[in-house]
């Protein structure tokens, strides 16, 4: 009996496991063919940058590493941008959780614990 729950137990988890694989098939033919109107105002926002110009969309943190050792305020962070051709910036404080993708169009702007620039890297 206990022999049968455990093959059943089994399968089960097997089948849980085979699952997601065909939602997320379905998910993304779902996704990508009923909110075009969600991903045209996506698609929108990113194309008057781009057609301004395209250098703007990659990061280049060389441009501002004379900026580590400032202060970071929303003026600096707004600069860094500007100055890197960054479309979005992250500011990491210490011990701060981060995620590992990435995107070569972000600024990792790392503070160290009294406010002020530590490190500045794309991605």
């Amino acid at each position: 009996m206990i022999r049968k729950l455990i093959s059943v137990a089994l399968l089960a988890g097997l089948a849980a496991c085979g699952a997601p694989g065909a939602q997320r098939t379905s998910g993304t033919t779902a996704a990508s063919s009923s909110p075009s109107a969600s991903s045209a105002a996506a698609s929108n926002t990113p194309t008057p940058s781009t057609g301004s110009s395209s250098a703007r969309q990659v990061c280049d943190s060389q441009r501002v590493q004379n900026m580590v050792g400032q202060t970071y305020s929303d003026s600096v962070g707004k600069s860094l941008l500007d100055s890197s051709g960054s479309k979005t910036a992250r500011v990491l404080k210490p011990g701060q959780v981060m995620t590992m993708e990435y995107d070569e169009s972000r600024l990792n702007v790392i503070l160290n614990g009294s406010g002020a620039i530590d490190a500045l890297r794309c991605g």
